[in-house]
């Protein structure tokens, strides 16, 4: 578990990273890290601790949301779209009745 998650966390480190088209040595720079341990954290072969993360979140202007768990925006709506892609199309209006039964219920607490 933990070395699929270094491995995910390393992915995005590097997509981020690379969208901003900044070299390994620069970020490692940034980061006061040698560009062999960014490797290593890009590769998901070495874990990263707080303050780490924290400098790569500034350097490349990101979330820890988005490093940690691939959630780009505080409603990332992406883990119920794959819910819902695969589930079964028969229910598919039988999970919409519960999601506005859901809404629904707590709009009236809110009240």
């Amino acid at each position: 578990m933990k070395k699929e998650l270094d491995m995910q966390i390393g992915q995005r480190v590097r997509a981020k990273r690379e969208e901003q088209k900044m070299s390994r040595e620069k970020l490692a720079e940034c980061i006061d890290v040698s560009p062999q341990f960014l490797t290593q954290i890009e590769l998901g072969k070495r874990g990263m601790s707080s303050v780490t993360l924290y400098n790569i979140c500034h350097a490349l202007s990101s979330s820890a949301d988005y490093i940690l768990l691939g959630k780009d925006k505080a409603n990332d709506l992406s883990s119920f779209y794959e819910i819902l892609s695969n589930l079964d199309s028969r229910y598919l209006m039988y999970a919409e009745d519960l999601l506005k039964t859901f809404v629904l219920a707590l709009s009236k607490k809110k009240m």
